[in-house]
């Protein structure tokens, strides 16, 4: 019972149940409202249509009295009475002016002048209502026509049967339906609620099951929705917790080589040599520290979304051809052949600083991880959906498996961390990406497989102009 208690009082706060009920109060209202017209536009005019018949037979009946007396009256009366199949559930009644009858149905009485409702026996005894019109005569007599309403009230009487049926039918179906709608509601959100616990419990592995695969109603997008949230909470977890393991692992090393140092110049030699060389170390390595935080803090702010509030239109061109020749002179040196292909007149809406950062970090993640020979390019071009910014090589490359995952923070190609990097520069330029909305792809840049191409493909921007594409650059390509 206390079940049946609680599933009542579940259903009953079921906004779809409640909706349900609503919809079927409006309809009985609507139901009740078509019943008023239709009673007014059929039962209305047949009652209408007989009491027209009455007041047309009684004007005859005056006529024929007119141009003959009382006596001539009530002989047609008689001959009407005789002949009733000329004027089926017809009745009359001739009184004189005392009100005593005179001739004519005994069950009429002498009603006052016009049109009246009585109830009288019908032909097979059952009570029929009756239109009645009654007019006096110029010498006192009182002449009564009586007309058969049985039909306009059997036609009521199923007017309001069939309506009260209806009616009836409309509120057991609006309730069933409202139990059935609001079941199927709180069973979905039921499988909800479980799922949000379990994961609560940490099973980050469940996710909330489609009806029959998937029937794309709103509560399947809803719980698609759901789903994409979770996979993107847990990805974030398993970012949290590889990030956690990877900066164990990277300040460890770090920390531990200052501890070493420090304790190396404190037992010794203590000269004014050593212990500046031991300062300095320490320094350097707290420097490799404290950029390893400030990577991941600038991450996490881009991540937030803040600077997207700071967006204004940035001449994608002139930033590239900038950074193209400021790092041209590094490539050079290094061994490597730098290469531009820069469309001029290429802009976007977004953040000019966090923008250089990430191309700068794809520029100088390429040189890190190509050997001499390589050839570095850097291209911009206006594509068909907005600006493609793209940074290749033709180095070495990266495994397809592996080209998701070096966007994670502090992943690397080199198990033994011994690169020099902190493993976050492609994660920031991830970061960006999502800021600025931009598509991220990485690619092998040759047909062989070889090299990396990582490209930016950002949306349109506001404001956009046409130029003419020029080449820009240390060394064309």
């Amino acid at each position: 019972m206390r079940r049946i208690e609680r599933l009542g009082r579940r259903l009953w706060g079921a906004a779809g149940f409640r909706l349900v009920l609503l919809y079927a109060a409006v309809f009985a209202l609507s139901s009740a409202v078509l019943f008023g017209v239709v009673h007014w536009g059929t039962v209305g005019v047949m009652r209408g249509q007989v009491e027209q018949a009455a007041a047309a037979d009684l004007a005859g009946l005056l006529h024929e009295q007119a141009t003959e007396r009382t006596s001539g009256l009530a002989t047609v009366i008689r001959a009407r009475i005789a002949d009733r199949a000329s004027h089926p559930g017809a009745r009359y009644a001739l009184f004189d002016a005392q009100g005593r009858r005179m001739l004519g149905d005994h069950l009429l009485a002498p009603v006052a002048d016009g049109l009246d409702e009585v109830t009288l026996p019908g032909s097979e005894g059952e009570e029929t209502p009756f239109i009645v019109a009654a007019a006096t005569l110029p010498d006192g007599a009182r002449l009564v026509v009586a007309r058969d309403a049985g039909a306009v009230s059997e036609a009521a009487e199923l007017l309001r049967e069939a309506f009260l049926w209806a009616g009836a039918a409309t509120l057991g179906l609006g309730i069933g339906g409202g139990v059935l709608v609001a079941w199927g509601f709180l069973r979905r959100i039921d499988a909800i609620a479980a799922v949000a616990e379990a994961i609560a419990a940490g099973d980050l592995a469940r996710r909330v099951p489609l009806v029959d695969g998937g029937s794309g109603d709103e509560m399947d997008r809803l719980a698609g929705a759901i789903n994409a949230m979770l996979d993107r909470i847990h990805h974030l977890m398993d970012e949290l917790r590889h990030a956690t393991s990877a900066i164990a692992h990277d300040l460890r090393t770090p920390l531990a080589r200052l501890r070493q140092d420090l304790e190396a110049a404190r037992d010794g030699e203590r000269s004014v040599a050593a212990y500046d060389a031991a300062v300095e170390a320490a320094i350097a390595e707290t420097d490799a520290i404290l950029g390893t935080f400030a990577a991941l803090l600038r991450i996490a702010q881009i991540e937030s979304g803040s600077r997207r509030a700071g967006f204004a239109e940035v001449d994608l061109s002139a930033l590239a051809a900038a950074l193209a020749e400021a790092y041209g002179p590094s490539i050079e040196d290094s061994g490597r052949q730098p290469w531009t292909r820069i469309e001029e007149g290429v802009a976007i809406r977004g953040d000019r600083e966090v923008l250089t950062q990430a191309i700068a970090n794809l520029i100088e993640n390429a040189i890190r991880h190509t050997g001499p020979g390589t050839r570095i390019g850097l291209s911009l071009s206006r594509g068909a959906s907005g600006a493609v910014l793209r940074v290749e090589d033709d180095g070495p490359g990266v495994p397809e498996a592996e080209r998701a995952r070096i966007l994670g923070r502090f992943h690397r190609l080199d198990p033994s961390r011994s690169d020099g990097g902190s493993g976050l520069g492609l994660a920031l330029v991830a970061a960006v990406a999502v800021l600025h909305e931009a598509a991220l792809t990485l690619d092998a840049a040759r047909p062989d497989g070889r090299g990396l191409a990582v490209s930016l493909a950002f949306p349109p921007a506001d404001g956009g102009r046409e130029r003419t594409p020029r080449r820009v650059g240390m060394l064309e390509g």
